[in-house]
């Protein structure tokens, strides 16, 4: 990025994205890491559709559904796929929010690409996608058909700095806070437990734990999902 803006020193390029915002924003996207998939930890999505959802269908007509750190969408796709089958399309709103912009304007689109899609069946990709070819487009790519892709709302968002979105029955941040401080991740659990509802769940990384959860005032009722008390209590649940 110095060699490309010319400058030899990182106080003279510091100084090029003060006073620069389209090269702050070219920064940002560079830094941002947009590793994703569909269905990532396949047997948490699974756990989802059979027991989370229907859960919070059975206490709220309707849902409103974030992704915090969406990258490029996959994830809140793979909800909007659950949703799908579970026939409960029409009763969420499906929120996805991240800090980069380029990401964000791929995932508008629906594009994605062969590594993003290895956990879908082929059953899914047919009737959930179309292929997509061109230049510059990685052969086996394919783009989310349009009658899902507009039932998915993107919005630029900085989860450390901008407030959180409220009124959530859902939250699903997996596998973006690892690269956070504790400081600024115990930050954005607090955020997340205030922008849920009574009732509300909190889903993280297969590869993440909140440790002082409970100081929260979070309740876990099973691994990597987290109960925000209030409403009618999840089975299994503990303080």
């Amino acid at each position: 990025m110095m060699t490309r803006a010319k400058v030899d020193t990182l106080e003279a390029y510091y100084e090029i994205l003060k006073a620069d915002p389209k090269r702050l924003q070219e920064f940002i996207d560079g830094l941002t890491i947009n590793v994703s998939e569909f269905f990532r930890n396949p047997e948490k999505f699974d756990e989802l559709e059979r027991e989370v959802l229907p859960e919070l269908f059975s206490r709220f007509d309707r849902l409103r559904i974030w992704s915090a750190g969406c990258s490029s969408g996959a994830e809140l796709a793979s909800v909007a796929i659950v949703l799908d089958r579970l026939k409960a399309l029409d009763r969420v709103e499906l929120l996805g929010t991240d800090i980069d912009r380029g990401i964000l304007e791929r995932a508008s689109k629906g594009l994605y690409y062969p590594y993003e899609l290895k956990n879908l069946s082929a059953a899914d990709l047919e009737q959930y996608f179309t292929p997509v070819e061109g230049q510059g487009i990685e052969t086996g790519s394919a783009r989310l058909r349009p009658e899902l892709l507009r039932r998915l709302d993107y919005r630029p968002q900085n989860l450390l700095e901008d407030p959180p979105l409220s009124a959530c029955h859902l939250i699903l941040c997996r596998n973006v806070v690892i690269y956070f401080t504790q400081e600024s991740k115990d930050k954005l659990y607090r955020d997340f437990f205030q922008a849920l509802v009574p009732g509300g769940i909190l889903f993280i990384g297969g590869t993440e734990r909140i440790l002082d959860y409970r100081d929260m005032g979070f309740l876990q009722p099973r691994p990597f999902f987290y109960f925000k008390p209030g409403g009618s209590a999840l089975s299994g649940g503990h303080a």
